[in-house]
């Protein structure tokens, strides 16, 4: 078979394979629920509010809440750490509502959120969130206990023998044991990669020397569990070992190139069934691949133009339901600029195995 009928037979499989996804809301923009009463840091904070500078940038979900962070490098975003309904009786989409309340979100206070970006859910009903902080605000994770009244279980900052100097925190994934959860977290102006230890309450980084990484995604917990690593700037990704991130840091870590995309992937996420998900900047299409066999980019999904820097963020929840967000930049867009879509895959987060129940505490 030619190499063109050979790309024809590959398109036309992904097609017959297409996942059918339906909208679950439509925005032409986004507002908060603000809160009443005479709280004038509030009232500046809505006046300057842009709606058209919010880009949602990473997702989680948990029962019925869908929880988003936003990019905090445009002006006027009042909250970086939002939640809202996955279902209502209001024919209106809804409105976001911050996570955990307004009180988290005071720019500049230290105790407050100030930039969340990637997260992640465990299996335990808890949600696990890297904040890049400021200027004056040192770079923190945080832990939300969601089935105790998402009371905050645990706030740790990273010393500055871990992250000094600029930075830019990305991506989280969470690599369950039968005693602790280790986080992988990235940062994209830094050659390394940080790990945490919930067990022992301890951060540190692991070296990566002429790489520096943005998107991340975490292998099921089957054999020998292996870190995808997206190349900040790059289309190529690679994989670590996460036997080589646990041993607390000092020496560099061996990754493996893996191949590369088509285009530079911004989100990275493997399901309980071995298939990794990615989306790519500027691009109207998300890729898959099963990394349980040799590398191949195949479409997940695609749509017409959206010409949107970040145009897709997603999770999966524990039906086994791959949630997603779009977002509209097209010149002469005629339909809702954000989208949140949804479609059953029949696999759920890598965090769980395909034939287990999620058994939350409590």
């Amino acid at each position: 078979m030619s190499p063109f009928l050979a790309a024809i037979f590959l398109f036309s499989l992904d097609v017959a394979n297409a996942i059918n996804f339906t909208t679950v809301y439509e925005w032409d923009k986004f507002d908060f629920i603000w809160p009443s009463g005479a709280d004038t840091s509030i009232g500046q904070i809505k006046d300057e509010y842009k709606p058209g500078n919010v880009y949602l940038d990473y997702m989680a979900i948990f029962g019925e809440r869908l929880f988003i962070s936003h990019d905090m490098g445009f002006p006027g975003i009042p909250a970086s750490l939002v939640w809202l309904p996955t279902s209502g009786t209001s024919t209106a989409p809804p409105k976001l509502a911050p996570f955990p309340s307004w009180e988290f979100h005071k720019k500049d206070m230290c105790e407050s959120i100030q930039k969340a970006k990637g997260m992640e859910m465990d299996a335990d009903g808890r949600l696990w969130v890297p904040d890049d902080g400021n200027g004056r605000c040192r770079p923190k994770l945080w832990i939300f206990d969601l089935v105790n009244n998402d009371t905050t279980e645990r706030v740790h900052q990273f010393p500055d023998t871990v992250i000094s100097g600029s930075r830019y925190l990305r991506d989280i994934v969470l690599d369950k044991s039968p005693d602790d959860y280790v986080a992988y977290i990235a940062d994209s102006y830094s050659e390394h990669l940080i790990v945490y230890s919930q067990k022992m309450d301890k951060s540190w980084s692991v070296k990566t020397p002429g790489r520096k990484w943005e998107s991340l995604a975490l292998s099921p917990n089957r054999g020998a569990r292996q870190l995808y690593l997206g190349r900040y700037g790059s289309r190529e990704m690679y994989s670590v070992s996460v036997s080589q991130l646990k041993n607390g840091g000092g020496s560099a870590a061996a990754v493996n190139f893996i191949g590369k995309w088509t285009e530079y992937p911004y989100r990275m996420l493997i399901d309980s069934a071995n298939v990794l998900y990615a989306a790519f900047r500027y691009e109207n299409y998300v890729s898959k691949w099963n990394i349980s066999e040799p590398f191949l980019e195949q479409r997940f999904y695609e749509v017409g133009e959206l010409g949107a820097l970040w145009p897709f963020t997603f999770a999966l929840d524990t039906n086994g339901t791959f949630w997603m967000t779009q977002r509209n930049e097209a010149k002469g867009w005629s339909k809702s600029r954000h989208k949140l879509l949804k479609a059953a895959v029949g696999a759920r987060s890598y965090l769980f195995d395909t034939s287990t129940d999620l058994k939350l505490r409590g």
